[in-house]
């Protein structure tokens, strides 16, 4: 069961990503998991507190839209940092498991914040693929505004899952 029988893009998210299908001028295919990981923080279907995340393929990597309400808050009208970082997070784990077939894990992730993320203001999270050799891959995330301007970055190394773990 896809995610977006129960949690469908809303209308601006919708919008920003015929603005990308433009931009590339193609549609863009979302990637799904399954009904494997229906209760995933990122994009369960079954999960009603998740962040509902629709994963949409690019050239070496993937991106993601999200709008935050007050229950993704820190301090008043501002996303918290740590939900920041999972967005960050989920879309470059997911573009790797999503591609392969294979669960990947955050090893190491350093990020830099740059601009808050305000509530009710729709952000698109980009990654791409740095590289990869053997088990491990390097991977780039961005979130940005809607006027392009980046509110916050991270590199991650991941880790696939190795057989026997």
């Amino acid at each position: 069961m896809k995610h977006q029988e129960h949690f469908p893009l809303n209308d601006k998210e919708k919008a920003l990503l015929h603005g990308e299908e433009e931009k590339l001028g193609q549609p863009l295919k979302e990637l799904a998991g399954g009904p494997a990981y229906s209760m995933c923080f990122a994009c369960g279907s079954d999960n009603p507190i998740g962040l509902h995340l629709h994963f949409f393929s690019i050239p070496k990597g993937c991106l993601a839209f999200f709008t935050p309400s007050h229950e993704h808050q820190s301090y008043n009208d501002r996303m918290h940092g740590g939900l920041i970082m999972t967005l960050m997070d989920e879309v470059m784990g997911n573009y790797l498991f999503l591609t392969t077939g294979i669960p990947a894990y955050t090893g190491k992730m350093e990020s830099r914040f740059r601009s808050p993320v305000l509530i009710g203001e729709t952000v698109k999270v980009i990654c791409h693929e740095v590289k990869r050799k053997g088990p491990l891959a390097v991977m780039e995330a961005q979130v940005l505004h809607e006027d392009g301007t980046v509110a916050a970055e991270a590199t991650s190394h991941m880790m696939f899952e190795q057989k026997g773990y």
